[in-house]
């Protein structure tokens, strides 16, 4: 993995500056989306608000850690600048610890919100059991790790700024704690991730309009990239896998934080923007194309058989419902019944 990227003071300010304007622009439209449609806005509106608010003070640390030299520039730069080393450092190690405060709050608002927009949108009896119960774990999750990055140093939380004895000293666990948030931060956005994908493969919707709904819900697999590449720069970093320096290797860490923040509010606000996205860029042709492709693959099924004889045909038609008996009542009411349930649901705004 090169790291050149991260000695780019220009290239790291201009990276954020996209993020923020990227799921900014994502958050506005959300809030434009629900008052256009006269939706209420909901909970989960208002936790991306929130994690937007730390996404964007998370950008403008990362913006002022390149101005004072925290970011981006090698130690061995040192004497070329008018700071000494002891006062990097110590911007450094306040930089970093800031990241990964404010990091881990807004990443779990934005799951947290994930979660409930979920439990809007589906309306199923079993999966709402299993969203509490989720819910449930990632208010944990981001309580429990904000609680022991505070405490990562027992009674002395401020030698966590201070030297490798002071570190070894007072804080023994602070690797353990590292690796058990990037570990589970990956899980859990995995996890979170693929919730809704086997309730959408098992509607009874047209394909076309299934694969449009999958794809809209796995832009999260961005984000997910994000945690896991951020995952492996702090492992590594720790294991002294890696023989870059110190402060580019806290650049990586912090843009790729900020990546999965700025990435994962643009994901939760993409499967709200359905209906505005839909005015802007019509589906329409992407959907006749589909619909060729699928009529072609008919056609060659078609002449395939073309030719075996009329007693082992598949008969086609109105009445082939009405001659199959697997067609019983209780399927029919059970598929008019999952239809209204998709009907009635907010799930039709997205789709």
């Amino acid at each position: 993995m090169g790291y050149g990227v991260y000695h780019s003071r220009a290239g790291i300010v201009v990276g954020t500056l996209a993020l923020q304007l990227i799921s900014s622009t994502c958050v506005i439209l959300r809030f434009y989306t629900r008052f256009w449609k006269r939706q209420p806005v909901l909970i989960s509106d208002w936790l991306v608000l929130v994690a937007w608010v730390c996404g964007s003070g998370l950008s403008v640390m990362e913006i002022y850690g390149v101005a004072v030299n925290a970011f981006a520039v090698p130690l061995n730069t040192t004497s070329h600048l008018s700071q000494g080393l002891n006062e990097r450092l110590k911007n450094v190690q306040h930089m970093e610890y800031a990241f990964v405060l404010t990091g881990v709050f807004s990443i779990g608002l934005v799951k947290l919100s994930v979660c409930l927009l979920y439990w809007h949108l589906f309306a199923k009896v079993k999966i709402r059991r299993f969203l509490a119960v989720w819910i449930a774990i990632i208010v944990t999750w981001t309580v429990a790790f904000l609680i022991s990055e505070f405490l990562e140093c027992g009674t002395h939380p401020l030698k966590v700024f201070g030297t490798k004895q002071d570190l070894a000293k007072y804080c023994p666990h602070i690797h353990k704690i590292g690796y058990a948030l990037v570990g589970s931060d990956v899980a859990t956005d995995l996890i979170t991730l693929l919730i809704p994908l086997p309730l959408v493969m098992g509607m009874r919707l047209p394909w076309t309009r299934k694969i449009l709904l999958a794809a809209t819900f796995l832009v999260g697999a961005l984000a997910v990239g994000a945690s896991t590449a951020k995952a492996y720069i702090y492992i590594a970093s720790s294991l002294a896998m890696m023989h870059e320096d110190g402060i580019i290797l806290v650049t990586a860490y912090s843009m790729w934080n900020l990546v999965e923040v700025h990435v994962s509010i643009t994901a939760a606000c993409g499967m709200t923007l359905r209906p505005i996205l839909g005015r802007i860029f019509p589906t329409d042709r992407f959907t006749s194309f589909i619909r060729f492709l699928r009529s072609s693959c008919n056609r060659k099924k078609t002449d395939q058989f073309s030719d075996l004889p009329s007693f082992v045909k598949i008969e086609s038609g109105p009445d082939q419902n009405s001659r199959n008996p697997e067609n019983t009542e209780p399927e029919k009411k059970e598929y008019e019944q999952q239809e209204l349930v998709f009907q009635t649901s907010a799930l039709a705004e997205v789709v």
